[in-house]
């Protein structure tokens, strides 16, 4: 039996865990298990040139397909991972449907699963016409409501939140942003900076 490799997680990180995995030599089994219909892509683009339109999805993914199928990587995606056991060594997954199938054995498991949306503990957070930016659907439900003449509220000025009112405001939106703490980008940025 082969050694196998399974990452969970299809975003940028286990991108570069296959390449490097390759480079290094290493020849046993690899499989990527993400929850999204789609190959690993950059996500900094989502809020800027992907919102506003200027750049289609298929030049977010960070290989093109024939590099998966070069790399001998087992791509599995909309598998949504709902248990690791570690004492058999395998990872139990489902397609969001709640129909289980059969689980994936390792020999080395990686978690490569990046971050969560924070959704807002408040009533009403989950009403339609509220939005959350993660991933491509985000956006793809997102851009079409922002049409010219409408107004956007968007909750945090971090990076995502300043870049979305960016592109909001250049498509002719009025965009209010509402933060928390004293100033925009408190939170990684001083104070000059936050200012300019």
């Amino acid at each position: 039996m082969s050694d196998h490799t399974v990452i969970i997680g299809a975003g940028q990180a286990a991108a570069q865990l296959v390449t490097s995995l390759r480079q290094e030599g290493y020849a046993g089994r690899l499989t990527v298990m993400g929850e999204e219909p789609h190959p690993p892509y950059q996500r900094p683009p989502l809020s800027k040139a992907y919102l506003s339109g200027e750049l289609p999805a298929d030049r977010l993914f960070l290989k093109p397909d024939a590099f998966w199928e070069a790399s001998e990587c087992h791509l599995m995606l909309k598998a949504r991972v709902t248990k690791v056991d570690l004492s058999q060594q395998h990872v139990a997954y489902d397609h969001g449907d709640g129909r289980s199938f059969d689980p994936v054995p390792f020999d080395r498991l990686v978690f490569a699963t990046g971050s969560r949306v924070r959704t807002l503990p408040i009533p009403g957070a989950t009403l339609p016409g509220v939005h959350y930016l993660r991933g491509i659907a985000d956006v793809d439900g997102l851009r079409p409501r922002l049409t010219k003449g409408k107004r956007l509220v968007i909750v945090g000025a971090g990076y995502i939140g300043l870049e979305v009112a960016a592109v909001a405001q250049k498509l002719g939106l009025t965009v209010t942003v509402v933060e928390l703490a004293e100033r925009p980008l408190a939170r990684v940025a001083t104070a000059p900076l936050s200012a300019f």
